[in-house]
């Protein structure tokens, strides 16, 4: 019983990565942009479209949304 438990964990905690990755790149991307001495707006955009996909990404696997 417990083996399943922790299967589940690991899927679990595969999912949360792979859902918070556009998020995390958006975040890297505003970095660069600041190191590299770009416009802040675009690291902030990077960002924004970053939540956007895991938004998107959540809403996918739950079914939420104007397409589903």
């Amino acid at each position: 019983m417990s083996h399943d438990n922790h299967a589940s964990r690991q899927v679990f905690f595969r999912r949360l990565l792979i859902w918070t990755l556009p998020l995390d790149l958006g975040l890297v991307a505003l970095v660069v942009v600041i190191l590299l001495g770009g416009e802040l707006w675009t690291g902030i955009g990077f960002v924004i479209a970053g939540a956007l996909g895991t938004v998107m990404l959540v809403g996918q696997h739950y079914k939420v949304g104007p397409d589903r």
